[in-house]
């Protein structure tokens, strides 16, 4: 090899070795996909079913129906979410039958999303360790569903010092970590309110329990610190930028559309792009709250727009 061959070949593989030096890999099959943003979709059960079990939700569907109806719009994988089926414990008759009709349908479940079970950051360690313990229950049976992810709700309410509440956090998802570690899954906190909508205490929390099965759900749009008054975190395109290195699922939430197709609440592309900035390879949950389109149709037009940025890159 000629001076002039050598000096091509290093730069045409130095995008290639950027890569494997940032990601750990010498994979001598790396090429260069990795500049295109590769998202898979899967659809969240709320788009759906807007309603816990029990209460009536005219536009809803059946859970039953639901793996069904999600593969007619086009998704090959699914959510759950715990307030989506009856009982505060999971009924495994109930499980088995949901997985049939998975199934049946040529869908997979990857999240189970779980919430309402108590907080595992609570200051009472009685309350604590109740709480952890159902949500372990919940996890084993997102385990059996075939999820490899579950997402649980930590600090969504601001009651103590942010570093009394880490302190707590700390203890309840490290705990809640090493169990889904025993079962090969991967435990998520999503930015869901309180001081989980504050990235760097939610950055804080990651990196102190510091284990690689723990991550983030990064929810778009859910930033709201407190209540009443309402507070909202102020930037949340630097708050996803803050969280990306450590989101392994997301939550694209639509309520509204313009005329161009484009969510009117939440740049899309913007917040797409910080995820393929950091290689973000995961599963991009489609999740419709709107109310002026039929939820199908709210569906479809929020996947054809993470679809149309995806699309962007090969023009």
């Amino acid at each position: 090899m000629n001076r002039r061959s050598f000096l091509l070949s290093t730069a045409l593989m130095a995008p290639i070795m950027a890569k494997a030096i940032r990601t750990g890999s010498l994979n001598p099959e790396l090429d260069f996909s990795f500049v295109k943003p590769s998202f898979k979709l899967s659809l969240a059960p709320w788009s759906l079913m807007r309603k816990p079990a029990g209460n009536p939700d005219a536009q809803g569907i059946q859970l039953m129906d639901y793996p069904m109806v999600a593969r007619e719009l086009g998704f090959k994988a699914i959510e759950q979410d715990n307030l989506h089926f009856p009982g505060e414990l999971p009924n495994q008759g109930l499980l088995t039958k949901m997985k049939k009709r998975a199934d049946e349908a040529g869908v997979i479940h990857t999240l189970l999303l779980c919430g309402a079970l108590g907080d595992i950051a609570d200051t009472n360690k009685n309350k604590r360790r109740k709480a952890i313990k159902k949500y372990q229950t919940w996890l084993e049976a997102a385990k059996f569903l075939g999820c490899y992810q579950m997402r649980i709700v930590c600090a969504d309410r601001i009651t103590i010092s942010r570093t009394e509440k880490l302190k707590y956090a700390v203890e309840g998802v490290s705990s809640m970590a090493e169990y889904a570690e025993k079962h090969n899954m991967e435990l998520l906190i999503e930015n869901h309110n309180g001081y989980s909508s504050d990235p760097d205490w939610l950055l804080e929390l990651i990196k102190t329990v510091g284990m690689k099965n723990c991550g983030i759900l990064g929810d778009f749009t859910e930033w709201r610190m407190e209540h009443e008054p309402l507070k909202m975190y102020p930037d949340p395109y630097k708050g996803y930028k803050i969280l990306a290195p450590h989101i392994k699922s997301v939550g694209a939430k639509s309520v509204d559309f313009d005329e161009a197709g484009n969510e009117t609440n939440v740049d899309y592309f913007k917040m797409l792009q910080i995820l393929a900035d950091f290689e973000y390879k995961g599963y991009v949950a489609v999740e419709y709250f709107g109310e002026a389109l039929p939820r199908k149709k709210g569906i479809t037009m929020t996947k054809h727009l993470i679809e149309k940025f995806v699309k962007s890159f090969e023009e």
